[in-house]
């Protein structure tokens, strides 16, 4: 394991009180609290679901370690993922009691009679990896992203977002769970993993070394369509819906410890650098591991939330993706030529 180093952060990841994703050089926000602590299914692909390149006897996926450079013309559009803003409803606070009666007025649209995800966007991405963005991947390794890229597995309710379950929905509040607020299979009422493979572009986990409450983090997705369907899927999810922004957003959870927040730091991190398992077979890492330009998988929930609008009021809803879990693919690849730049400026002649 290599020494232990502070995560990157810069200042266009400094805490905000919404979260930000950008389309070409438009940026919008969106986010989620939570007190609860942070729950990760454990998953086992399954055989029938894995590419021809996997390893069914081990219930792997194929090695990722050959290289490939994170293009700056890769698709430009960021997901961020970030903490709560500080206008969102406490998670245990009720909502106004004057407004109760209009069940619309908080929930999102998919609570409406027979709407599903399919029926939010018809259209699932066409493209989920651009070519020009992985024009010199290794085939080993694109065989990999490809079968990420298309993973559905039923049983282990986790799919890649271009195949999220047609007909997921908002979850039930039942005498055990509440997943009202969480995009759930409607067979079993249970929560959706949903995957989404990225570089890296920002994070930002840690202040004046201590885990911070306002966590960021900003991926570059593979493919632009597949950004474009996400944001969609998010604005189609707000109430009211929401239009010419695109959002699409992760918080991190942290425990609650009673009547005070500790914010802990995110430490579902997986090294799947070699070969990606179920999570209870992998290493884990921390978060300096988490570098600008790391190829990365992250795993999600699509949940919703309660914000106020311009008069006080728990009116707005909006969505957004929590996340999970991060399995890292591959350490970072800058070329050469950006490397070059990075170094001291040489002025031949300078006398001063």
């Amino acid at each position: 394991m290599a020494p232990k180093r502070e995560a990157s952060q810069t200042k266009d990841a400094s805490p905000a009180k919404r979260m930000q994703s950008a389309t070409s050089n438009q940026h919008a926000t969106a986010s989620v609290s939570t007190n609860q602590p942070e729950v990760v299914s454990e998953h086992q692909p399954c055989h029938s679901d894995l590419a021809p390149s996997s390893t069914p006897l081990t219930d792997t996926l194929p090695s990722t370690h050959s290289s490939v450079t994170a293009r700056a013309s890769s698709p430009n559009l960021e997901l961020g993922l970030q903490s709560p803003p500080r206008d969102v409803q406490p998670i245990n606070e009720a909502a106004p009691t004057q407004q109760a009666s209009s069940s619309s007025s908080y929930h999102p649209n998919l609570t409406t009679a027979a709407t599903t995800v399919s029926t939010v966007v018809p259209t699932p991405a066409s493209c989920v990896i651009d070519p020009e963005s992985m024009s010199n991947c290794p085939e080993p390794l694109m065989r990999c992203l490809q079968t990420l890229s298309t993973y559905s597995n039923v049983d282990t309710n986790t799919f890649a977002l271009r195949h999220l379950l047609a007909n997921a929905s908002w979850g039930m509040t039942t005498a055990f769970d509440d997943h009202s607020k969480l995009l759930c299979n409607p067979k079993t009422n249970e929560p959706i993993n949903i995957w989404i493979l990225g570089h890296i572009s920002s994070t930002w986990f840690i202040k004046n070394d201590e885990p911070d409450n306002q966590c960021s983090m900003t991926i570059l997705p593979l493919s632009s369509d597949l950004g474009q369907y996400a944001n969609q899927l998010i604005l189609a999810l707000s109430t009211p819906a929401l239009h010419m922004s695109y959002i699409c957003s992760f918080s991190v959870n942290v425990f609650d410890t009673g009547l005070i927040h500790t914010p802990i730091l995110f430490n579902s991190i997986y090294d799947a650098r070699v070969i990606l398992r179920s999570k209870s077979s992998m290493q884990k890492l921390d978060i300096s591991y988490l570098e600008k330009r790391a190829l990365i998988l992250v795993e999600t929930h699509l949940e919703w939330y309660h914000q106020k609008d311009d008069n006080g009021c728990w009116t707005i809803s909006r969505a957004q993706f929590e996340l999970q879990a991060i399995y890292l693919l591959q350490e970072p690849c800058v070329p050469e030529a950006q490397k070059s730049n990075k170094t001291s400026i040489e002025i031949t002649g300078l006398e001063i």
